[in-house]
């Protein structure tokens, strides 16, 4: 039996192309494993302050656009008002809050607070409501 160069050839290019396969899904395998080591697990306690912190962030900003309008809301800027010791009201002003004091008798804003005071209050209004989120929340 003669074996012609041509029917080398063939068999060379297949073993080539089986070889190539293999090595390019061994690679391949090899990548996929090394991206599973990569990944990042989040406990259970992240994922609830992630969740806690955007809620929080859109309830800010939806007050800050709209006013409070419903119970939750409203209890934190009551709660505001409690700790702070006035009627407040407030205002979106580029990125951020700028709150007024409102006379209680005449229900008139008496005065704009200062920048610090105001950065002051929307801390606090984020903080309590971030713990009213947190007590809200199943878990």
């Amino acid at each position: 039996m003669e074996i012609t160069t041509y029917q080398i050839h063939n068999v060379l290019r297949a073993y080539g192309k089986q070889l190539s396969l293999n090595v390019r899904g061994g690679r391949h395998k090899s990548i996929t494993a090394t991206n599973r080591d990569d990944s990042v697990t989040i406990s259970t306690e992240a994922r609830r302050k992630a969740v806690i912190d955007k809620v929080t962030a859109d309830i800010v900003e939806k007050v800050a656009r709209y006013g409070p309008r419903n119970g939750m809301e409203q209890e934190v800027l009551n709660q505001l008002e409690d700790e702070y010791g006035n009627k407040l009201t407030f205002k979106q002003d580029d990125t951020e809050l700028v709150f007024k004091v409102i006379d209680e008798e005449n229900g008139e804003v008496t005065k704009t607070l200062s920048t610090d005071d105001s950065k002051f209050l929307q801390y606090r209004f984020k903080e309590i409501t971030k713990s009213k989120v947190d007590a809200n929340m199943l878990g």
